[in-house]
């Protein structure tokens, strides 16, 4: 998948988070009312709660798997490594629940910048990373090599660093893990291989400052490749 077209299914998917989050809440109370079935006693009356309750939620669903089928597609066109992937997967399921509690947010009249203050700091990782693909790094004739190289590294270690570091502090893996294995045991050795890695990433740093640092290390490295895009040899891809 070419910069370009990844480029606008992204952009449709954000139009139809905007939407589906903000916008059709009006959508539905405005139809329900010209066509006044809100006067209507029974199922008719009810519809309006029934279109926010499974409309909504499904229209969100729909806008998060584009994302995540165009990420996955634009990385194997890319060949990239699948680890980027599983970034991406990781990054997107720990941001969900602030996707969609995003509406609610905005209806409680909470003002924008405090919403964007509580914002996961893997929802940046993501927007981040969808950002970088979303460029035409495809003009790359041959593999990075010399510094472009070192500094594709540094992007992959820390978006690694941090999917772990994410893997580690999640509440649901347990839950996750003795859903999938039905074994209480396996759940209490998840938690205990939580708390190790978790030792072991933060380095012994309290809060989210290890990941603030990777976070900028992750952008910088990423924006590197983005400036310079041109062949280990120093030409232009257009002209390598």
């Amino acid at each position: 998948m070419f910069a370009g077209r990844y480029l606008w299914w992204n952009v449709i998917a954000a139009m139809g988070f905007v939407f589906f989050s903000i916008y059709f809440y009006y959508v539905t109370w405005l139809a329900i009312r010209v066509s006044g079935c809100s006067a209507v006693i029974g199922k008719c009356g009810s519809l309006e709660t029934q279109m926010n309750g499974v409309i909504k939620p499904y229209g969100l669903l729909a806008c998060g798997i584009v994302v995540l089928a165009t990420g996955v597609l634009r990385i194997h066109f890319l060949r990239m490594s699948p680890l980027w992937g599983l970034a991406l997967f990781i990054w997107f399921g720990a941001s969900a629940d602030y996707f969609f509690n995003f509406s609610g947010l905005w209806f409680a009249r909470i003002d924008l910048g405090t919403i964007l203050a509580g914002m996961p700091i893997e929802t940046v990782f993501l927007v981040v990373l969808v950002a970088f693909l979303a460029c035409p790094v495809e003009l790359y004739k041959k593999s990075p090599q010399g510094a472009l190289r070192v500094v594709y590294y540094v992007a992959g270690f820390t978006a690694s660093y941090s999917f772990c570091f994410t893997v580690a502090k999640s509440q649901q893996l347990p839950a996750y893990v003795k859903l999938i294995s039905g074994s209480d045991v396996l759940a209490v050795a998840s938690v205990e291989a939580q708390h190790r890695l978790g030792a072991f990433l933060s380095m012994g740093q309290q809060g989210s400052v290890p990941m603030v640092i990777v976070l900028g290390l992750f952008i910088a490295a990423l924006s590197y490749l983005v400036v310079m895009r041109k062949t280990p040899g120093g030409t232009t891809a257009a002209t390598a």
